[in-house]
């Protein structure tokens, strides 16, 4: 399996893009701010927003904070919105996405005053190369701002099976783990900040949206090539994990 191919399919996959919308991350953009605000975006600063996907968190942070946004994803589709996006509005002189892998930047060394990296880390394969190429990047000083899923123990085989065919999304690390990996990276001054329920009111918005998608789907106006009664039972284990722990989701900030 591609496993690089893999991650990008989950961003494009049909059934993700109607129960997630254009923000896949839990919180979304009132998080996204929290992120920027953490590392201390301003108008003076050049940033690189990791795994940009569509470009929402970009475009956002640039008309927010006014800072010059590099947004690189594996997908050329993602990237052809994003530039149509930020063209609409208004803020392409800010923005510039390109096609890139995240383990193998075509970037120079210190570049950045902050790189920003949102629910994709636990997607990359090689999370080391990731977090080296986006130290290597930052200025000295420069923060890093992260926000992820955790996975603090063996997740049930229910999940694991339902999730296989998006595999990189079972990649997600502990608390303890992305410090060593980003301690191995160089950084220093690393934080956590548990936004578990964030993770929760995410989930009962996809249930709403499911809801809705159901009721499309009986009408016959929205066609899903998906087991709408399976989707639901692995919400509910879902939900049973973050209520117990074992999965929850973070924001990782961090300095060169």
């Amino acid at each position: 399996m591609d496993i690089k191919q893999c991650c990008v399919d989950f961003y494009q996959n049909e059934l993700v893009r109607v129960l997630f919308g254009d923000s896949l991350h839990p919180g979304a953009l009132s998080l996204t701010e929290k992120l920027g605000t953490e590392i201390k975006l301003s108008r003076e600063n050049k940033v690189l927003d990791v795994g940009c996907g569509v470009g929402t968190s970009s475009i956002f942070l640039a008309k927010k904070f006014g800072c010059a946004m590099t947004g690189i994803d594996l997908s050329q589709k993602n990237i052809k919105i994003a530039d149509s996006v930020a063209s609409e509005q208004g803020v392409e002189a800010l923005t510039n996405f390109v096609v890139g892998d995240a383990e193998k930047f075509d970037l120079s060394d210190n570049t950045f005053d902050s790189v920003i990296c949102e629910c994709s880390l636990c997607l990359f394969p090689d999370k080391d190369k990731a977090t080296k190429e986006m130290f290597r990047v930052l200025k000295k000083d420069g923060h890093l701002g992260i926000s992820d899923v955790v996975i603090r123990g063996e997740l049930p085989e229910e999940i694991q099976n339902a999730l296989f065919k998006f595999i990189c999304v079972l990649d997600a690390k502990s608390e303890s783990e992305y410090t060593q990996i980003l301690e191995k990276a160089g950084f220093r001054n690393i934080c956590f900040d548990d936004k578990k329920k964030e993770l929760q009111n995410l989930l009962k918005d996809v249930k709403r949206r499911i809801f809705v998608a159901e009721l499309a789907i009986n009408m016959g106006r929205l066609k899903l090539n998906v087991d709408i009664k399976k989707v639901k039972e692995m919400l509910k284990l879902l939900s049973e994990c973050i209520s117990s722990g074992l999965i929850s989701y973070t924001l990782i900030t961090a300095q060169k």
